[in-house]
């Protein structure tokens, strides 16, 4: 069972990070600034995330555990989110920086444009360090905005795993 549950995370986690790649590719070619529109890609990890929990529950003869469906979006979620965060990396860091900087400059200008609202939640020191956060980023730290920002797919697993749920006695 715990090797059907990572083999079936590995397959689908996988096939999310290439696709969610994919989607950053193609807003790369059809927009500026392709890493402030990549937060749908949410989107396609929680529908490869129900696709790896339903065929497991498939596989199990219809019979799912909450803790089984739990275990399967997460691995499946951690591993898409790994993936596409290397692969986006890779990319900015070997084949064109511009998304990055583009990406580092349009965040400057929103702080700077926002500093009344931003200001009411940090302080001048505070909002002074934020902006120069900016001029220190590194093209990993995508990686890491990528593997952070998608934990909120957990919200969704742990609602798929409790709307697919079945359990009883598996027959083998």
């Amino acid at each position: 069972m715990r090797k059907l549950i990572l083999k079936n995370s590995i397959i689908f986690g996988t096939l999310a990070g290439v696709s969610c790649f994919l989607f950053f590719l193609a807003m790369y070619f059809a927009f500026d600034n392709p890493l402030s529109l990549r937060r749908p890609d949410l989107g396609i990890n929680v529908i490869f995330i129900f696709f790896a929990i339903w065929y497991y529950k498939k596989q199990m003869g219809g019979f799912l555990h909450f803790y089984e469906g739990f275990s399967i979006g997460f691995l499946t979620n951690i591993i898409g989110a790994f993936i596409s965060g290397i692969l986006i990396y890779l990319f900015v860091e070997f084949i064109d920086i511009k998304p990055f900087t583009t990406w580092i400059v349009e965040g400057k200008m929103l702080l700077i444009r926002q500093k009344d609202t931003f200001g009411k939640i940090l302080n001048d020191e505070s909002f002074r360090r934020q902006l120069l956060s900016f001029d220190n980023a590194k093209p990993y730290q995508l990686f890491l905005d990528e593997l952070m920002f998608k934990q909120l797919a957990i919200i969704f697993i742990s609602l798929l795993s409790m709307i697919m749920r079945k359990q009883g006695d598996a027959i083998s």
